[in-house]
């Protein structure tokens, strides 16, 4: 189900569980809790603009590519949810590829991963090298498409890997 719903939002599945990577999904999740002194960057769409996914797309494009989310083959890592239905299952990285055609906040929200319904994205992606998040997430009237470099000097994200400054 997970990968038949991210191949809607134009992503293909490289490995399925990527646990090498320093910077636990659980954590990356805090990038809407982080704020511009920790380096977030964000665009807003209303609910009601008529244009609400085509310009969220762009502005995750926008934010994902001179971010440097992608590697050399495409590939960057995307937050999912637990594979069983462990209660105490956390969240974890799926390392994918991006296709040719794309649509992260409308189509590809629809089956639930990467949030839903159309238009209502909720997600987390980092770079495989970690220097970059950038997500997406629902608000009361609104959406936002964000961008954190160095995520794991964030404030929020330290906190919720147990770090403190």
């Amino acid at each position: 189900m997970i990968i038949a719903s991210l191949a809607t939002a134009g992503l293909d599945v490289v490995d399925f569980i990527w646990d090498s990577a320093g910077l636990p999904a659980s954590a990356a999740w805090m990038l809407s809790a982080c704020s511009a002194e920790d380096g977030r960057e964000e665009v807003y769409f209303m609910f009601d603009d008529s244009s609400l996914i085509e310009g969220a797309n762009a502005a995750w494009w926008d934010l994902a590519y001179t971010g440097r989310l992608f590697d050399d083959e495409g590939c960057f890592l995307v937050s999912v949810g637990p594979a069983d239905e462990e209660p105490s299952a956390r969240p974890h990285w799926a390392r994918v590829r991006l296709r040719d055609e794309w649509d992260v906040i409308g189509k590809g929200v629809d089956g639930g991963v990467l949030g839903g319904p159309p238009g209502r994205p909720g997600f987390v992606m980092m770079a495989l090298d970690e220097r970059v998040v950038v997500g997406a997430t629902t608000w009361d009237g609104f959406i936002s498409v964000m961008r954190l470099a160095n995520p794991a000097t964030a404030g929020p994200v330290r906190q919720a890997m147990g770090l403190h400054d």
